[in-house]
């Protein structure tokens, strides 16, 4: 597995991280909302010889939105997203599928109308993953075209898609779409991320690596053991924490180092 860092969105900060985790790190992933902004700074770090990955844009877009202006402008903005990934020397585009507009319903016992707003709830569900399926074919061929991998992450909340391994591998229809998975997400939204890997199979090529108390998205260090599976495999694992300080991927290097999972640093920063 190549072992990657999600870097602050600050120029500067996001250089200190990259001179640091030098010969630790293989790849960073550039935040979209500031990819203007780290341009420079992501074409310098290739320089010093990193891989690039790119995290889309996802706030306030819906790719699968049943208002078809919301969905179009929404996908226009991935399009905007895989253009100037390509522009950049990214390597791999993750992208989020969105959100339904509505799962806010009473709880079994307290209104007889329980069953059917859920009945409700899955049909939309159902028409939204089917709108994102049109969508993200789109945008998987305009990524094959640029020479990008496309990959769709699993996401952690009850209105978010999609959030379970059967509506991941609905996905599977798109034959140029990869699939990342979170594994933070997986344990919010009670899944076993090895049902992930069981359904996705080779078409499962990059994992984002923190964990949690199983109901907030805290991105603390992983634990190694949860890596296992992905060692040896050919994929990219994003250790993905909150952009407080460089050390915290040292250690969580350190530790993967030394259960074997990745190689000792040799030289370099840090």
């Amino acid at each position: 597995m190549r072992l990657g860092f999600r870097p602050p969105k600050d120029p500067a900060a996001f250089l200190d991280y990259a001179r640091g985790l030098l010969n630790r790190y293989q790849f960073i992933e550039v935040p979209g909302s500031a990819a203007l902004e780290l341009f420079d700074a992501a074409q310098e770090a290739r320089s010093m010889g990193y891989a690039l990955t790119f995290h889309a844009r996802y706030m306030d877009l819906y790719p699968g939105s049943g208002v078809p202006e919301i969905r179009q402008v929404s996908l226009r903005v991935l399009r905007e997203d895989l253009e100037r990934a390509a522009q950049m020397g990214a390597f791999l585009v993750n992208l989020h599928a969105g959100n339904l507009p509505w799962t806010d319903y009473p709880p079994p016992g307290l209104s007889p109308a329980h069953e059917a707003l859920r009945e409700q709830e899955e049909k939309l569900r159902r028409e939204y993953l089917e709108r994102a399926l049109e969508g993200l074919a789109e945008l998987a061929l305009l990524a094959s075209d640029l020479g990008l991998r496309l990959t769709l992450e699993n996401l952690p909340a009850p209105q978010e898609v999609p959030r379970t391994p059967e509506e991941m591998a609905f996905f599977l229809q798109v034959p140029q779409l990869e699939f990342c998975l979170d594994l933070g997400h997986a344990r919010m939204a009670g899944q076993d991320p090895m049902a992930f890997v069981e359904v996705l199979g080779t078409r499962l090529v990059h994992v984002h690596a923190h964990a949690n108390d199983g109901r907030y998205d805290l991105h603390l260090p992983p634990d190694p053991e949860d890596l296992r599976a992905f060692a040896g495999k050919p994929c990219t694992v994003l250790v993905e924490l909150p952009p407080r300080n460089a050390s915290e991927y040292l250690e969580v290097y350190g530790r993967l180092a030394s259960t074997g999972l990745v190689p000792e640093a040799m030289g370099g920063e840090g």
